[in-house]
């Protein structure tokens, strides 16, 4: 027994130092193993950036929980950008990282890499001049614009060093360096948690801005971890191979980048915008039943996203064994990855069965609030059992080049299930909030069927990117 938990420090350790270099050789289990550990972590991280943020918002009141759930429904549509460029990364970088092609791989991400910083830049600049607009169409009235027009502002400013951060970050996971994409969430997290602290309560020099304080230290943090990850990018990497010839701009790379980064886009942006159009769905239903429904998103994010971290790890395996011709290995990474990742979904499901409410009651003390929280966590924790297999398949079969196929079963669950239910059930029939939270349930459980029958027929495996 002390041999077997010897061995598995070792290996965790190995796994947060992320000196393994090869996926494509040895046991699947230690490859995922290796992989999935930082990308968890690191997601984790996410998960508790967003957990801290919302500890300092919700302390200010219900409108600030409100404007920073609009936000952040705004910002995750900007995500779409980046998700879809990082969905590029990992199945262009990991099938070359396979292919033992160290430089065509440093000129994939540096050409990746300009791209974001375009097109993030438009997006901000877009998001910045039009930010009233924005938020009065995401259903706020006036007062609640004039409350959080400040924030608004820094926050769109400041996005595009968001799409950034991801971007960098999936370049690195698609290079196998997981380790590196958890270091900078682990630095991004510790400057967010006291830049929060000292800015949205004024400690030391420092005046109190309340939910201004929050934006800017988001965009504080966002920015410092993008000068480490380039850092670390150009100068100390040792998978990718950039020198002066990677950083020249090649026009017909950035076209096949972004055929296939625009299809991803697409994919992400489909869930997005439906995110986007339910918190409308919602706010029909009244302030309290909307706020109550932002705050149990993010508490979902937080369990949810480190199971996003495994599935993460079997993208990268299914890539890099498609690049060095290893079909079977790959469906069998993705295969495990799924047991794991329904395993951790599993014990997530009986948190949020068992103790939803207690999680609830840590963010708000508002009977109508926390009784909408509370259900819609217990709703979503049956959704959890289909959780498992529906995050690793997609993210494998973003990684193959199959990304339209994700895309097809995007529209199925949010617009021909999702949307049009919970309109129905919630304002139609008059179900209210329960609508809502049946509808998201029901659309799950539908994307996790179709995923696992479209995965079974095996065509993601002959696709040449």
């Amino acid at each position: 027994m002390l041999l077997k938990i010897k061995a598995f420090v070792q290996l965790f350790w190995i796994a947060l130092q992320g000196t393994e270099q090869n996926f494509t050789r040895g046991n699947v289990n230690r490859a995922a193993f290796l992989l999935a550990i930082p990308t968890m972590l690191e997601l984790s991280l996410e998960s508790l950036f967003v957990i801290v943020d919302l500890l300092f918002v919700s302390s200010l009141g219900e409108k600030a929980i409100t404007i920073v759930g609009i936000n952040n429904s705004v910002l995750i549509l900007m995500q779409s950008v980046a998700t879809g460029l990082g969905i590029a990364a990992t199945a262009m970088i990991s099938r070359r990282i396979g292919q033992q092609k160290p430089k065509e791989a440093g000129l994939i991400a540096i050409q990746i890499l300009y791209t974001g910083l375009f097109i993030g830049l438009c997006c901000s600049l877009a998001a910045y001049f039009f930010s009233t607009e924005i938020v009065r169409f995401s259903g706020a009235n006036e007062q609640l614009i004039a409350y959080g027009s400040r924030y608004t502002q820094v926050m769109f400013a400041g996005a595009f060093l968001m799409i950034l951060r991801i971007i960098l970050n999936g370049i690195f996971r698609g290079s196998g360096d997981a380790a590196r994409a958890m270091r900078a969430l682990l630095i991004a997290n510790a400057l967010n948690l006291i830049l929060c602290a000292t800015l949205i309560y004024g400690l030391g020099p420092f005046p109190a801005l309340g939910i201004l304080g929050a934006g800017i230290a988001m965009v504080s943090a966002n920015f410092i971890v993008v000068l480490y990850q380039l850092w670390h990018l150009l100068f100390r990497n040792r998978r990718l191979r950039i020198g002066i010839q990677q950083l020249l701009l090649v026009p017909a790379l950035i076209q096949r980048i972004l055929r296939l980064a625009s299809a991803g886009t697409l994919q992400y942006l489909i869930p997005s915008s439906s995110r986007f159009l339910m918190i409308m769905i919602v706010a029909k239903l009244g302030e309290s039943t909307l706020a109550g429904y932002i705050l149990a998103n993010r508490i979902i994010m937080f369990t949810v996203l480190p199971a996003w971290g495994i599935a993460n790890a079997a993208g990268v395996l299914t890539g890099q064994n498609l690049g060095a011709s290893q079909p079977e290995r790959a469906e069998e990474s993705v295969w495990k990855t799924g047991k794991a990742n329904l395993c951790y979904l599993g014990l997530m499901a009986a948190l949020l069965l068992f103790y939803g409410e207690s999680l609830a009651a840590i963010f708000t003390k508002d009977p109508l609030i926390l009784q909408t929280t509370a259900t819609y966590l217990k709703y979503m924790a049956i959704a959890y059992f289909f959780f498992g297999y529906t995050m690793v398949i997609s993210r494998s079969l973003n990684a193959s080049g199959a990304v339209n196929t994700v895309s097809l079963l995007n529209i199925l669950m949010f617009y021909i299930v999702q949307l049009p239910l919970a309109y129905l059930l919630a304002i139609s029939l008059n179900w209210q909030s329960t609508g809502i939270f049946v509808a998201i349930t029901l659309s799950e459980i539908v994307l996790a069927t179709a995923c696992v029958l479209v995965f079974k027929k095996g065509n993601w495996k002959k696709i040449k990117i």
